[in-house]
């Protein structure tokens, strides 16, 4: 029999494990009785690793302390200074490119540090992000300026020494901005006001809303659709998949839930992907939004039920949690209704629309191979699903 050395073969959180039982001896492990190795499942375990550890780098950039990581995902710190270290590593070579570009096409000399996986602060008062999506980088140029045209606080690119908004590098594109003042808030749940910063997030997202109607007479953007998305590649990919975490019935059930009353819902200029990430606030004064790579038309309500579905992240089994979203939902309403007054179709179909916007993910992660995500997906579809009728209760 050959032996293997563990920590060829085991995660490093895994062998830590195994350390606190036995150290520097021979252990065989046997193989489960009927049961053969699953073709490719090893590269599988490996992907999902891979997968893992980028999530623990993006939220360590957007604000999370090595303690808070290692509670989330039951590692040790030692462990999470490992994965953190293996992207800073990365990062680096990342830098040395930047940092010249930034001095070739703005004559910009100043030290950067990341902040994103694609975005770099530049000194105090600039941000470079990197794109590798022409159209998504074109998209988010454009809107910022029509938003800006609009008095809405937003980043405003930098123009290059060629006057060009962006420059373009070995395939990826490169753009430079004004920085905010501000960041995101990690945790709502945890801050003491949370209900008054909700119900003024309420507001922030209204007025966005009212500012995208003006921009809509200003830029053509790609005119999408909820329904036909549901119909189309997000079946496919669930359908290719066995429905593994979404059943089939339940699948057809919110789509034809989604489709009653369609054609009554708001349709306009939406962000896409508003959540606390994306929202900059200071000291509880909000200060501007970001990212708008996304931006669609679609219908109104996508965006309201994207941000409520994204304080439910890793919260759905929570009680206290629970309890606290609830009220969140109630003053996120009362906000946004002070400036926009939403339509009765619009709120009897907030939970259809949160129910597939979740099944929307679920497909998008199974088709990225993130399986734990994927699974999440699937628990806060189910959570709407088991309460909608308390749900749209407080909503209307």
């Amino acid at each position: 029999m050959k032996y293997i050395n563990a920590k060829d073969i085991f995660p490093d959180d895994l062998l830590e494990i195994i350390q606190e039982y036995t150290q520097g001896k021979y252990v065989y492990i046997p193989k489960k009785d009927g049961i053969r190795d699953k073709w490719g499942s090893k590269t599988s375990y490996s992907q999902e690793l891979l997968i893992r550890n980028k999530h623990i780098n993006t939220k360590f950039l957007s604000g999370y302390d090595v303690a808070m990581l290692s509670k989330e995902y039951c590692l040790s710190v030692k462990s999470i200074r490992r994965i953190l270290y293996n992207f800073k590593k990365e990062a680096y070579k990342m830098k040395e490119k930047i940092q010249k570009l930034l001095i070739d096409n703005w004559n910009i000399g100043l030290d950067i540090y990341q902040i994103y996986p694609t975005a770099w602060s530049v000194g105090n008062d600039y941000v470079i992000k990197v794109n590798k999506n022409f159209g998504n980088m074109k998209r988010n140029i454009t809107m910022i300026k029509a938003l800006n045209e609009c008095n809405i606080p937003v980043a405003l690119p930098i123009p290059t020494v060629n006057d060009e908004d962006y420059v373009e590098s070995d395939e990826n594109f490169y753009f430079l901005s004004k920085k905010l003042a501000g960041k995101e808030i990690i945790n709502i749940f945890e801050e003491d006001n949370y209900l008054d910063i909700v119900n003024e997030t309420g507001k922030i997202i209204a007025r966005l809303h009212n500012a995208f109607l003006n921009c809509e007479e200003k830029v053509a953007f790609w005119d999408n659709s909820l329904l036909y998305e549901m119909k189309g590649w997000i079946t496919e990919i669930l359908a290719e998949n066995d429905y593994r975490y979404i059943t089939k019935v339940d699948l057809v059930e919110s789509i034809v839930d989604l489709e009653k009353g369609y054609d009554k819902l708001p349709r306009q200029l939406i962000h896409r992907d508003i959540y606390y990430g994306n929202i900059l606030f200071e000291n509880n004064q909000f200060y501007g939004y970001i990212d708008f790579d996304f931006s669609q038309r679609n219908i109104r309500i996508f965006d309201i039920c994207y941000f409520l579905l994204g304080l439910l992240v890793n919260k759905s089994k929570n009680k206290e949690c629970v309890s606290k979203w609830n009220e969140m939902v109630k003053e996120f309403i009362k906000g946004y209704e002070s400036l926009i007054t939403l339509q009765k179709q619009e709120k009897v179909s907030i939970c259809n629309v949160m129910k597939c916007i979740e099944l929307l993910f679920v497909a998008y992660f199974i088709r990225e191979k993130d399986e734990v995500n994927a699974k999440l997906s699937a628990e806060i579809y189910y959570f709407i699903r088991e309460n909608e009728s308390e749900i749209t209760n407080m909503i209307l």
